[in-house]
C-alpha cells in the first residue's frame, strides 16, 4: 500500500508541475528530481535518438543535473553500453536489470510505433515499486519530449525569423505587463507598510514578491556581523515559501558578490547557470541577486530564480528587480530602525522602572531611618513628638486615659566619666534594647528622648497599667546586672534607672507639653527619692 501511495503521489506531483514547466529542459530536470525525491533514484540519464543516432540529452549524478541540448554523443563504458540500449528498447516495455547493489530500470519511450528515446534509471536494491508502475510516465514523458524537441528543432531552424508585427505584438504585451506589474509593486510595498514585524514584512515581500512579480522561487539573506549572512524566508523546490532563519554562513565569495557588494551594484544576472537549494545543485536556469543598502552600507540581498517552470526573464524585469529591491531595502531599514526605537524604549523603561524602585527603596529606608536613633536604633524623639500630638488628641475625642513614662539612667555622667564615651554607648544600647521589647501594644511607642532618657507612652492605659510597665522597666534593667564601681549612696554596683510616671485624661484645659513637664516632675522626685524606683504624679 505504502509503495503505492507513493506512486499516486509521484504521478500526481509529476502532472501538476508539468502543467506549469516552460519548455522541455524544464520537464526532463522535474522528472528526474521527483523520481530521485520519491525513489532515491542514484542516477539518471535521459537518452534520445536525435539525427538517426543516439545522444544524451541529460544526466543527473550526485554533482547534479546536466542538460546539453543539442544532446551530445553517448560515452559508452562500462555502466551502460549500446548493446544495452539496444537490448533494453527491444522488448517496447519498462524492465530491470540488477547490476550489484542497484536495480537498473529501462523505460523504452515510444511515441507512434516509434521508439525515441530511453530513460535509464538506477534505484535502491531494496525498491519494490514493479517496473510496469512505470510505464504511464514512459508514454506520458515519450509525447514531452517528441513536442519538445520538435518544438526546439523548429526554433532552432526558424531563429531570427519573427516578423515585425509579432515583435511589436510582443512588446505591446511586455508594456502592459510591466504597467500591470508596477501597479503590483505599489500593492506590496502597501502591504509592506502594513505588517506588524520585521518577520511578518520579510514573509510578506517573498511571497508577494513571487505572486506579483511571476517569480518562481526567491530568497531574502539579511547580512549580520564579520561577514556572515543569515536566511530570512525563501522557497523551496516545490515553489512554497518556508522559514530559513535556521540558515546561517559566510558570506560566499561568487560572481553576484563582487557585482552586489563589491562594486555596489543593485542587480546582478545570470543566464544558463547551475541553480541551487541548500547548497546542493537542483537544475539549471537564470539567476538573479538583488542587492539591499542603507544608503552606502549593503543590508543583505535577494535571491530568485525559474527552477520550477523554465520561464525567461523579460527584459522589463531588470527594471522590476530593481524597483522590488529598492522597495524592499526601504522597509527593512525603516523596520529596523523602529524595532531598534522600540528596544531602546523598552530598555529606556526598563531602566526608568529600576531606577525608580531602587529610589523608593532607598528613600523607604531613608524614612526608616530618618525614625530612629543612630546610637540605639530605637525610635528617636522627632517620632516621639508626632505620635504624642496624635494620641493626645485622639484620647481628648475620646476620653480615654493617656500614659507616660519618662526613664534616666542614673548617674550616666558618672558612667562615662568612669568607663568612657564608647562603654557608655554600649550601656545605652543595652538598656534601649532591654526596655523597648518590654511593651508591645497597640498604639505604644519607646524612644529616645535625648542623651540618657528614654520615653515610653502608653496611650489608652490606665494608672494601674503605667505603674505596671513601670515596675517591669526597672526589673529588667536590674536583671541585666550592668557593673558600676564609682562610689554612690547605693548599695548595689549596678546600672540602675529612675522613671517617672503620670496618667490622665486629656482636656481642651491641657496641652502634652503640660502633660510631659508633670511626667518629668516625677522623675525628678524618683532621683529625690534615692533613684532605682519609680514616681507617680
Amino acid at each position: 500500500m505504502a509503495s503505492q501511495k507513493q506512486l499516486s503521489i509521484f504521478y500526481q506531483r509529476i502532472i501538476e508541475q508539468w502543467g506549469n514547466a516552460h519548455g522541455l529542459r524544464t520537464v526532463c530536470e522535474l522528472t528526474c528530481r521527483n523520481f530521485s525525491e520519491s525513489f532515491g533514484v542514484i542516477h539518471s540519464q535521459l537518452l534520445v535518438a536525435y539525427k538517426s543516432t543516439w545522444k544524451t540529452l541529460l544526466d543527473m549524478d550526485h554533482e547534479g543535473i546536466h542538460y546539453q541540448f543539442p544532446p551530445i554523443d553517448v560515452v559508452s563504458n562500462v555502466r551502460i553500453t549500446s548493446e544495452h540500449v539496444t537490448k533494453a528498447i527491444s522488448n517496447h516495455r519498462p524492465q530491470y536489470t540488477t547490476h550489484g547493489n542497484i536495480k537498473r530500470l529501462w523505460l523504452p519511450l515510444e511515441r507512434r510505433s516509434n521508439i525515441i528515446g530511453c530513460l535509464i534509471v538506477d534505484l535502491p536494491s531494496e525498491t519494490q515499486q514493479a517496473c510496469e508502475d512505470f510505464s504511464l510516465l514512459a508514454t506520458l514523458l515519450a509525447s514531452e519530449l517528441d513536442a519538445g524537441l520538435l518544438s526546439q528543432t523548429i526554433k532552432d531552424e526558424h531563429l531570427g525569423r519573427r516578423s515585425a508585427e509579432r515583435e511589436l505584438q510582443i512588446s505591446q504585451h511586455e508594456q502592459q505587463n510591466l504597467l500591470q506589474q508596477l501597479q503590483s509593486l505599489h500593492e506590496i510595498s502597501f502591504k509592506l507598510w502594513r505588517a506588524d514585524s520585521m518577520n511578518s514584512m520579510l514573509f510578506t515581500a517573498v511571497d508577494e514578491g513571487k505572486k506579483q512579480l511571476h517569480l518562481d522561487r526567491m530568497a531574502i539573506f539579511l547580512f549580520a556581523k564579520n561577514q556572515r549572512m543569515r536566511g530570512t524566508y525563501g522557497t523551496d523546490i516545490h515553489g512554497n515559501t518556508v522559514d530559513e532563519h535556521y540558515f546561517e554562513s559566510e558570506i560566499p565569495d561568487l560572481w553576484f558578490t563582487a557585482h552586489t557588494v563589491s562594486n555596489e551594484e543593485y542587480l546582478a544576472i545570470e543566464n544558463n547557470t547551475p541553480l541551487y537549494h541548500d547548497l546542493k545543485q537542483v537544475g539549471f536556469g537564470w539567476s538573479a541577486y538583488i542587492s539591499l543598502w542603507d544608503e552606502d552600507t549593503p543590508v543583505g540581498w535577494i535571491a530568485c530564480d525559474n527552477l520550477l517552470t523554465g520561464m525567461p526573464l523579460h527584459d522589463y524585469h531588470h527594471y522590476l528587480l530593481k524597483q522590488f529591491g529598492f522597495i524592499v531595502s526601504q522597509h527593512i531599514v525603516r523596520r529596523q530602525a523602529e524595532e531598534s526605537l522600540i528596544r531602546l524604549n523598552k530598555e529606556l523603561e526598563q531602566r526608568v522602572t529600576e531606577r525608580t524602585a531602587e529610589l523608593e527603596r532607598v528613600n523607604a529606608r531613608l524614612e526608616i531611618i530618618s525614625k530612629l536613633d543612630p546610637l540605639t536604633e530605637v525610635y528617636n524623639r522627632r517620632v516621639f513628638d508626632q505620635k504624642i500630638m496624635e494620641e493626645w488628641h485622639r484620647a481628648e475625642r475620646h476620653q480615654l486615659p493617656f500614659s507616660l513614662l519618662i526613664m534616666d539612667v542614673d548617674h550616666f555622667k558618672m558612667y562615662n566619666d568612669q568607663y568612657g564615651h564608647a562603654a557608655g554607648d554600649q550601656c545605652l544600647k543595652v538598656i534601649a534594647s532591654t526596655l523597648a521589647k518590654l511593651e508591645r501594644r497597640s498604639g505604644s511607642l519607646f524612644a529616645r528622648f535625648g542623651g540618657e532618657e528614654f520615653v515610653l507612652l502608653l496611650p489608652g492605659q490606665d494608672h494601674n497599667a503605667a505603674i505596671f510597665a513601670a515596675k517591669r522597666a526597672l526589673s529588667a534593667i536590674q536583671k541585666l546586672q550592668l557593673p558600676r564601681e564609682y562610689g554612690v549612696d547605693d548599695a548595689r554596683n549596678i546600672v540602675t534607672i529612675s522613671i517617672g510616671v503620670s496618667t490622665m485624661i486629656p482636656s481642651i484645659h491641657g496641652s502634652p507639653d503640660e502633660f510631659f513637664k508633670r511626667v518629668d516632675m516625677a522623675l525628678y522626685e524618683a532621683k529625690s527619692q534615692g533613684r532605682n524606683r519609680y514616681c507617680v504624679i
